[in-house]
C-alpha cells in the first residue's frame, strides 16, 4: 500500500535518433536530440540542438528548391541522420551506457516510430506552406496544377 514507485527517465539510443531522423525528417532530428539533452539536464546542449536545428531546417527549406532535378533525394536525409547519430553517440549516452545505467532506461521503438511519423507530417506541411508562400512572392514558380483529361477525350 505504501509502495513508492520511482519513474526512471528514458533516453533515445543513438540508433533510434538516427533512424527517427531519417524517417521523421529534420524536425524529428531536432526533437530527438533536444529531448535527450533535456533528459540529461544539459541546458547548453538543448539550446545548441534547438538553435542549430532551426537554422538547418530553414536553410534546408530555402535551398532544396535550388537542387537540380537529378539530385538523389535520399542523400540529404542520410547525411543529417548520420550527423544526428554521431551527435547522440558523442555528446549523449551510447546504448551500452544506457543499458548499464541505474538512472536511465531506453525509449520504446514504437514511440520513435509514432513521433517520427507525426513530425514527418509537420515537416511536409511546413515545406508545402513555404513553397506556396515563395510562389506567391514570385521567388519560385510552382506552375499550374495538372488537369485530369476529360473522359470524352480518352480514345480507346
Amino acid at each position: 500500500m505504501n509502495d513508492i514507485v520511482i519513474k526512471q527517465p528514458r533516453l533515445y539510443t543513438p540508433l533510434q535518433v538516427g533512424f527517427g531522423s531519417f524517417f521523421g525528417g529534420p524536425v524529428a532530428m531536432i526533437y530527438f536530440l533536444w529531448q535527450n539533452f533535456k533528459t540529461l539536464d544539459n541546458q547548453s546542449g538543448m539550446q545548441y540542438s534547438l538553435a542549430g536545428g532551426i537554422l538547418f531546417n530553414v536553410g534546408l527549406l530555402l535551398f532544396m528548391p535550388m537542387l537540380p532535378d537529378y539530385f538523389p533525394g535520399v542523400v540529404i536525409p542520410f547525411v543529417y541522420s548520420l550527423v544526428a547519430l554521431s551527435i547522440a553517440a558523442t555528446w549523449q549516452m551510447r546504448k551500452d551506457a544506457i543499458e548499464h545505467s541505474v538512472h536511465y532506461l531506453f525509449q520504446s521503438n514504437w514511440r520513435v516510430f509514432f513521433i517520427s511519423i507525426a513530425l514527418l507530417v509537420v515537416w511536409i506541411l511546413g515545406a508545402y506552406m513555404l513553397a506556396i508562400w515563395l510562389d506567391m512572392l514570385g521567388v519560385i514558380d510552382l506552375g499550374e496544377a495538372p488537369v485530369a483529361p476529360e473522359l470524352d477525350d480518352l480514345s480507346i
